[in-house]
C-alpha cells in the first residue's frame, strides 16, 4: 500500500464504438476517488485477451481521472458526447501491451450485446484492484504476458486461475453506448449513450441506492483519548455492503494538503449499520470509504480540535435546498458563529479549483446561526470554507449541484436530558421518531406535527443509559426514513 493513497476504479469504458468512430475509440476511463494519490504505474489493464500496462511512476491524484484508449485524440461524441477528450496512455502506440490489439473489427473488446466480456484492472504484483464484467460466467480468458522492461517486471497470468469477486453490470450493450457508474464510484452502472470520457459521470436524475450519514462524536481531543466519528451506512440490506473498508488520511504536516508525506490508515469495519473510529489525535482528516466490492464510495472532511472547555465552532449541516430560474439557494447552520471571521462559499467546475462565489462576515453574531445564500448557477460543485478567529480554516463537505438534502440540527450533542432537533425539509405533517440503541433495540418513540421550512421540538433522553443512539425521522407515508447519531453522556 505504500504507493496506494486512494480507492481507483474503472469509472467508465466504451466497448462498442460508433460506425463513424471506429475500434479505435474504445477507451476505459480510470478514477481515483481518494482521499490521498495513488502511483499508478506499471498497473495492469486487461480484458483477458491482451494487456496494458500503465507506464511506471504514473501518479494519479485525488478526483483525477486517466484513459486509456486505441488513439491519441478521440472527437466528439466518441468519448464524449460534448467535447473532444484527449487520451492519457494510446495502447496502440505506447509499446506497452501483450501484443498488438486490432484496430479493426472488435478491437480490444468484444463487440456485440450478449458478449459477457471482463474488465479487470490489476496491481504491478498482479493484486486485482477492481473488475467489472457484463454477465457470469465472464468469457474464457487466455495467458498473457505482460509487457515488461527496466522499471516494470513482466508477469504471466489467466484470468481463468483468479478468484474474482466481479462487479456485475447485468445488461447487454449497444454499438455507441458506454458502461459508466450511476455516479463517480457508485456500485451502479448505466448504459449511457451521453459519454462522458474523462470528467464525472454524476448526471442529473441519477442517485445511489447507498446514503451515509457523517456524525463526529467527540470532536475535541481531550486527555489523550482522541476524537471519534461514526459514518452510518443506509442501504436496503447490510450484507450487500459490510465489511466496509476505509482509509483516513491525515494531514500530518499540517500543510492543507494530502500528498505522498501524509499518513494514511486503512480499516475494515464489519459491524453494520455503521463505520466508528476513534482515538483520533488533534489534526485534520480526511476520510473515503467503500462498500465490500470497492465502490459506493464516499468521502468526508473533518478535523479534531484542541480539547477547551467552549463548545466548538461546528457546520450542522450545508445543503442546495432550492434550483429556479438559474439561481442556487443554499442554506447552511453554523453553532458557535461568534468564532468565525469570515465564511466563503466556494464553487468549481472540476472538484480540483474552488474560487469565492460569496462571502460573509458574521460580526456580531453569536450561538447557533441559519444561513441562506442565492448565487447564480453554474458550477457543478460547492462547499463552504470558514475562516476561524485564530487564522485556521476548516472545509465543509463537497455537494453538487443535484444535492439537495433533509437535514436536522441536534443539540447539545452529547445530550445529558433532553435532545433539541431542528428539522429543514419542506414539509407539514404529523413526523414520528423513535430512537434505537447501538444494537438496534426500541428505546423510545414519539411524535410531534412539523410545520412549513423549519420545525423544533425536544426529546427526554435522561431515562436513557449513556451511550449511542440512532434518531430515525419518518416525514411521512411512503417516504424514506432519515437516521442521525448522537450520544447520551
Amino acid at each position: 500500500m505504500a504507493q496506494s493513497y486512494g480507492r481507483v476504479v474503472i469509472n467508465e469504458y466504451m466497448p462498442w464504438t460508433l460506425n463513424g468512430c471506429g475500434a479505435t475509440a474504445e477507451f476505459v476511463e480510470l478514477m481515483n476517488f481518494g482521499p490521498g494519490p495513488v502511483n499508478i504505474g506499471c498497473y495492469i489493464l486487461t480484458d483477458g485477451d491482451y494487456s496494458v500496462t500503465i507506464p511506471a511512476n504514473t501518479i494519479l491524484q485525488p478526483g483525477e481521472f486517466y484513459l486509456i484508449a486505441g488513439q491519441d485524440v478521440i472527437v466528439a461524441p466518441c468519448a464524449n458526447i460534448s467535447r473532444t477528450v484527449y487520451a492519457d496512455l494510446n495502447w496502440n502506440a505506447c509499446n506497452c501491451t501483450s501484443a498488438p490489439i486490432p484496430t479493426t473489427g472488435d478491437g480490444f473488446f468484444t463487440d456485440g450485446g450478449n458478449g459477457s466480456e471482463q474488465v479487470v484492472l490489476l496491481d504491478p504484483f498482479l493484486n486485482v484492484v477492481d473488475a467489472v464484467v457484463r454477465n457470469l460466467p465472464a468469457e474464457p480468458s487466455a495467458t498473457i504476458t505482460t509487457y515488461g522492461n527496466s522499471n516494470c517486471a513482466s508477469q504471466v497470468f489467466d484470468l481463468d486461475d483468479f478468484s474474482i469477486d466481479y462487479e456485475v453490470l447485468g445488461m447487454s450493450t449497444g454499438r455507441g453506448n458506454s458502461f459508466a457508474r450511476r455516479l463517480d464510484g457508485d456500485c451502479g452502472w448505466v448504459k449511457d449513450p451521453q459519454q462522458s470520457g474523462k470528467t464525472t459521470n454524476n448526471t442529473p436524475g441519477e442517485t445511489s441506492s447507498v446514503s451515509y450519514g457523517f456524525t463526529i462524536v467527540q470532536s475535541m481531543d481531550c486527555n489523550g483519548s482522541g476524537g471519534s466519528i461514526d459514518v452510518y451506512v443506509n442501504v436496503g440490506s447490510n450484507t450487500e455492503v459490510f465489511p466496509m473498508n476505509y482509509t483516513i488520511a491525515f494531514d500530518s504536516n499540517n500543510d492543507g494538503l494530502f500528498d505522498f508525506t501524509d499518513t494514511y490508515t486503512f480499516g475494515v469495519d464489519n459491524t453494520p449499520p455503521s463505520i466508528s473510529i476513534m482515538g483520533l489525535p488533534l489534526g485534520s482528516y480526511r476520510l473515503t470509504v467503500s462498500s465490500s466490492k470497492g465502490c459506493f464510495l464516499k468521502t468526508f472532511n473533518f478535523s479534531i480540535l484542541k480539547c477547551t472547555g467552549v463548545l466548538p465552532t461546528q457546520l450542522a449541516n450545508f445543503n442546495l435546498s432550492t434550483t429556479i430560474n438559474n439561481t442556487h439557494t443554499f442554506q447552511w447552520t453554523i453553532a458557535g458563529v461568534e468564532e468565525i471571521d469570515q465564511i466563503i462559499l466556494e464553487e468549481s467546475r472540476d472538484g480540483k479549483t474552488f474560487s469565492p462565489a460569496a462571502t460573509f462576515n458574521p460580526q456580531g453574531l453569536t450561538g447557533t446561526k441559519q444561513f441562506t445564500q442565492t448565487i447564480a448557477a453554474g458550477a457543478r460543485l460547492y462547499r463552504l470554507r470558514l475562516i476561524h478567529k485564530n487564522g485556521k480554516s476548516t472545509l465543509s463537505g463537497i455537494i453538487t449541484n443535484q444535492s439537495k438534502a433533509f437535514t436536522a440540527l441536534l443539540w447539545p450533542n452529547p445530550a445529558h436530558k433532553e435532545l433539541h432537533v431542528q428539522l429543514t425539509g419542506g414539509f407539514n405533517e404529523p413526523v414520528k421518531y423513535t430512537i434505537c440503541n447501538s444494537v438496534g433495540s426500541l428505546v423510545a418513540q414519539g411524535h410531534f406535527q412539523a410545520n412549513e421550512g423549519t420545525s423544533s421540538f425536544t426529546i427526554p433522553v435522561q431515562k436513557l443509559p449513556p451511550g449511542m443512539y440512532q434518531l430515525f425521522i419518518n416525514k411521512g407515508a411512503g417516504t424514506k426514513m432519515e437516521s442521525f447519531r448522537f450520544v447520551r453522556n
